[in-house]
């Protein structure tokens, strides 16, 4: 980097929108505030002296960011092969149906009881930071920006209605030295890292699930297809339901990043188990018809979901759960730590 340039540290909150977007920055002395419109951005910076306030209040905020956008478009891309392939009336049609109302419902919970708005005020105006848009962002951004507001402005003790009313807001003028502002304090130590966890409630539950789960498929491989059926789907929805709140909590900054590692291998394991099952069932169907030379395809022959009830394919995905279950019980039992880059 060249010697005297201004470096800056991203704050947390970023809005990613289809046209327009916008993130905070921390300088030496001030925040930047970006805002960008597909090929154009404006800049605005706000000195720490002159800020003055920065409030949050809760609100509803119905944002599609790029990222829900691709979480629905591959939604949408697995209902329609799993439509076009007339495979999934039976199964797979109410899984991602199910699937696709958690996502909705999350969304819609965020954005009315998770949201809110921030802005900052100057002496001179006040400005929407729109960045910053769900709570648990808010928190994290004032944590980060309160220490060093209070290390250029100082902190009131006593009766700081009193104190406002002597204090002087802005970079005193040229040939003037400030007056030190009332009950003024040393500057305050940032405050202490967050500790990463990876036991919340929602993660022990994904973790129970797993093992209980890929128990079952194992212990029951002898029941009957049908009875398997129904085993293997009553721990396979909340296993869906839980790999995706993981998901939500590690966004939050609640969980670590292994546990949502975690939850993303087990739902490309079962699109990956899924999608093998169909093609295991469609060489079957084809070598059954080429060793009887019979061109008629039985209704059985068209439901190759049926199969994912039978031993193997159970026994399979059984397997599947439980190591990642174990994997998850590893990653609990690890030692809560400080992140170093904090």
């Amino acid at each position: 980097m060249e010697p005297g340039r201004q470096r800056y540290r991203k704050l947390p909150g970023q809005r990613r929108g289809f046209i327009f977007g916008s993130s905070v920055w921390m300088g030496s002395d001030h925040l930047l505030l970006v805002k960008s419109a597909r090929f154009r951005e404006e800049y605005r910076r706000f000195h720490f002296r002159d800020i003055q306030a920065i409030v949050t209040a809760k609100a509803q905020r119905f944002h599609i960011s790029t990222r829900a956008a691709l979480i629905g478009c591959l939604w949408g891309w697995a209902s329609a092969i799993a439509v076009l392939s007339a495979l999934a009336p039976k199964i797979l049609g109410p899984a991602l149906g199910l699937v696709g109302f958690l996502l909705v419902f999350v969304w819609v919970y965020q954005s009315a009881k998770c949201s809110c708005r921030c802005r900052i005020y100057t002496a001179v105006s006040s400005e929407d930071l729109p960045s910053v848009y769900r709570t648990w962002t808010a928190r994290r951004f004032l944590a980060a920006v309160e220490p060093v507001l209070t290390q250029a402005q100082g902190a009131i003790e006593g009766n700081w209605a009193e104190a406002v009313e002597d204090r002087e807001i802005g970079p005193p003028a040229a040939g003037r030295i400030a007056p030190r502002m009332p009950g003024a304090a040393a500057p305050l130590p940032p405050p202490p890292p967050a500790v990463q966890t990876a036991r919340t409630p929602i993660s022990l539950f994904f973790v129970a699930m797993l093992c209980l789960g890929g128990l079952a498929d194992l212990l029951t491989m002898r029941a009957g297809a049908k009875a398997g059926h129904w085993i293997m789907m009553g721990f396979l929805v909340p296993q869906l339901a839980a790999a995706v709140a993981v998901m939500v909590q590690n966004y939050q900054g609640r969980l670590r990043p292994a546990m949502r590692n975690l939850a993303i291998v087990f739902l490309a394991s079962v699109g990956i188990w899924y999608y093998s099952v169909q093609m295991a069932a469609a060489f079957a169907i084809a070598y059954q018809g080429a060793a009887s030379h019979d061109n008629k395809v039985t209704p059985a022959q068209l439901a190759p979901m049926d199969l994912i009830g039978y031993p193997v394919s159970r026994g399979a995905a059984g397997g599947i759960a439980l190591l990642l279950g174990l994997a998850g019980v590893a990653l609990l039992l690890q030692k809560e730590r400080v992140p170093s880059n904090v």
